[in-house]
């Protein structure tokens, strides 16, 4: 079995582990929508993952060309900026000039995101198929981990809100770079850097989903 195949199945796994964790504690009556956008992005890197398993133990390739198990990082990274973006951010932010630097601040992760996309797959011989899909992932990468860095760093406001999600900030972040880390080792073809990084996405998963439950208790508290 290649080691391509063991990173999706420990991915798709954990993945499952933490949206069916997340679909109990999270889609209740009176429960925050903030906590169910971030279960329904582990729930896209969940079925994201389990095309990509069926795909390749039927004989399919992951190497060459676009594959809809893209689609499930893409979900996922759009349910993750949307949790963050409009309501919760304006808890923390509201527009004015003290706040200035952890808005620019924030752009280190998204200039982070499109250098390495720029030096290690813009810049190299892979298909052009595969650079056109590392490009979507890296645009909607870059949407979420400004967010999450923002929140990472912004100072607390009333009632512990930016606090109590920074563990699960710093995880969602963590997962942003790990996508791109992905496509990177999947372009470079180096498998145990891609059962590395599965190891990794896969934790993340079950993580992301704890310090959230973890973190809305503390605030609701």
């Amino acid at each position: 079995m290649r080691l391509i195949l063991i990173a999706n199945i420990i991915i798709c796994i954990c993945a499952f582990i933490g949206f069916t964790y997340g679909m109990i504690k999270f889609f209740k009556p009176k429960k925050a929508v903030y906590a169910q956008m971030i279960a329904l992005a582990v729930g896209c890197v969940a079925f994201g993952r389990l095309y990509q398993v069926v795909r390749l133990v039927t004989g399919g390739d992951m190497f060459n060309g676009f594959q809809l198990g893209v689609f499930g990082v893409i979900g996922s990274l759009l349910f993750l900026f949307s949790a963050n973006f409009g309501a919760m951010d304006s808890l923390a932010d509201d527009g004015s000039k003290k706040f200035i630097k952890y808005r620019i601040i924030a752009f280190a992760a998204p200039v982070a995101a499109l250098i390495l996309y720029t030096l290690f797959i813009f810049f190299t011989d892979l298909p052009r198929s595969v650079k056109v899909a590392s490009a979507l992932v890296t645009v909607f990468v870059m949407q979420a981990s400004y967010f999450h860095l923002k929140h990472l760093i912004f100072p607390d406001v009333d009632f512990g809100v930016i606090k109590c999600l920074k563990p699960y900030n710093l995880l969602a972040l963590i997962y942003t770079f790990l996508c791109l880390a992905e496509m990177i080792v999947i372009g470079l073809g180096n498998e145990i850097g891609i059962l590395i990084a599965g190891v990794l996405i896969g934790a993340v998963q079950i993580g992301v989903v704890i310090s959230v439950e973890k973190g809305m208790k503390k605030w609701i508290t």
